[in-house]
């Protein structure tokens, strides 16, 4: 058994929430996604988790120092905020449980919620690679008619077949079994990494799915900033190629990620 440890700093006033998770991985839309709303609504922070299973980056255990010199755990961070269509639970954390521990992770995290605020719906935000459709949004969920309304309402492609790896995947998957409802909500990811705009086509989902009303001007900023270097690299990449060798064979950026 791993060691898992929620200190709660405080109780906050909530019911039947819904979890809305974003933590690191492809594109970090979800952690971006999350992090921003954390930025924009300024949701109360009530509880954090920490874990022998919630390593660094590199895979080893540690602490991470921020820009002062501060050192801290590897945690996730919980959020209540009461929104116009319900309470919310803000979850978004600084890495991911190992492979082998996501599920005793994910379990106590749904419990955690499930029995002191009453649990009710799971919406996991990740990043996906989409071939030529960078931008766009994918769901996938735990529920046939819950998937139908979802994509229907929201204009959302559904995502068949393949697989959902990590937190995302496993936390609306072990709901199931818990009797709550899960969605996972995947902005198509490009060659931009972070990636802004799979980021901002996420936050609108979820701006329509909540009722949140956040203002994505400051997300619209850092795409526009985003895709201007992106060009100013992909023409001194052309330039480049043009001196070195003359007429190259062109060939654009994998669309993949390893």
């Amino acid at each position: 058994m791993g060691w898992i440890r929620i200190e709660e700093l405080r109780k906050p006033n909530i019911r039947d929430i819904t979890l809305v998770q974003g933590l690191p991985g492809l594109g970090l839309v979800g952690k971006l996604a999350v992090d921003y709303i954390i930025e924009e609504l300024r949701p109360e922070r009530f509880a954090i988790l920490y874990s022998n299973d919630l390593m660094l980056p590199d895979g080893k255990a540690g602490v991470l120092v921020d820009i002062k010199g501060l050192c801290e755990l590897p945690r996730y961070e919980f959020y209540s905020y009461k929104g116009p269509k319900g309470d919310i639970v803000f979850l978004t954390g600084n890495t991911q449980p190992v492979s082998w521990a996501q599920y005793e992770v994910a379990e106590k995290v749904l419990n955690y919620l499930k029995e002191e605020y009453g649990l009710k719906l799971v919406i996991a935000v990740c990043g996906t690679v989409a071939r030529g459709r960078s931008g766009e949004v994918y769901v996938s969920a735990n529920d046939e008619e819950l998937l139908r309304e979802v994509a229907s309402k929201y204009s959302l492609k559904v995502s068949s077949e393949g697989a959902v790896t990590g937190a995302c995947g496993i936390v609306p998957g072990l709901a199931k079994l818990h009797g709550i409802k899960g969605l996972i909500l995947m902005g198509g990811v490009g060659q931009i990494y972070p990636d802004p705009v799979a980021t901002r086509s996420v936050l609108r989902v979820l701006n329509a799915l909540l009722g949140l009303n956040v203002s994505l001007a400051r997300m619209d900023l850092i795409v526009e900033d985003m895709v201007k270097k992106s060009m100013a690299i992909e023409r001194l990449r052309r330039s480049m190629a043009t001196r070195e060798g003359g007429e190259r064979e062109e060939r654009g950026p994998p669309w993949y990620y390893v």
